[in-house]
């Protein structure tokens, strides 16, 4: 049971970054492949994480998630998982966006811990801010947002996530990005997450690396992961 139970803590946790609540261009499209490298006591494994996003207008942005699990040993607990949603922009103001959002997803590596490998739905809405400061004479563009999703599957297991993100650029055109997941809901879903990377945006596309850490109350897990990502 203490194996399973760390086995599914890894499957709980993924670098979720570059959603947040702000919508692309019409037309326009994003896509991201992360690979992470994570361990909880003993146990190794690999995550592929693959990330889009399309404008399905200026206010509509279509998003889609796919994730694979392979572990180094226990090959019978490999798992993947999916996720769809429609995310509807709200520019508040110049720099202000607010979102709401919502789709479907699917299996262990993606719907959470204990059981939510099932067939589910998913809600959330956010708020996020671009900013600059004007520091020693010079200006540095920043941003932040916060948001709150919830998640049902068919097997009567459910999630409630506060997420919440900032990043600045600290020198040329690399950023600073750091991001924090609070969870709760069914099956002993309580956990805490937090992540840092460094962002290196280049002409075509950008470049990242980072740790990601999880305090789950009976095991701590740890990760170090790569990722590209392309606007086309």
């Amino acid at each position: 049971m203490l194996r399973w139970g760390l086995i599914v803590a890894i499957a709980y946790c993924a670098p979720d970054a570059n959603a947040g609540p702000w919508v692309r261009h019409d037309n326009e499209v994003y896509t991201r492949l992360a690979v992470s490298r994570s361990t909880v006591e003993s146990l190794d494994a690999l995550r592929y994480d693959t990330y889009s996003e399309f404008g399905l207008s200026d206010d509509w942005t279509a998003t889609f998630k796919y994730e694979r699990l392979q572990f180094d040993q226990f090959e019978e607990f490999n798992a993947d998982g999916w996720r769809a949603t429609a995310r509807r922009g709200f520019r508040l103001s110049p720099n202000i966006v607010a979102s709401v959002e919502g789709g479907v997803l699917q299996g262990a590596a993606i719907g959470g811990a204990a059981a939510c490998e099932k067939f589910g739905a998913e809600a959330r809405a956010g708020f996020g801010q671009s900013l600059t400061y004007k520091m020693k004479k010079k200006s540095v563009p920043a941003f932040w947002f916060a948001e709150a999703a919830y998640r049902v599957h068919d097997d009567g297991c459910n999630r409630q996530r506060l997420e919440l993100g900032y990043g600045q650029r600290v020198f040329g055109n690399v950023w600073a990005i750091s991001q924090a997941w609070f969870d709760d809901g069914t099956h002993n879903a309580g956990s805490s997450k937090y992540q840092f990377e460094y962002l290196w945006k280049a002409d075509t596309f950008e470049l990242s690396a980072g740790t990601l850490t999880e305090f789950g109350g009976e095991f701590d897990e740890s990760a170090v992961f790569v990722a590209v990502s392309r606007i086309f």
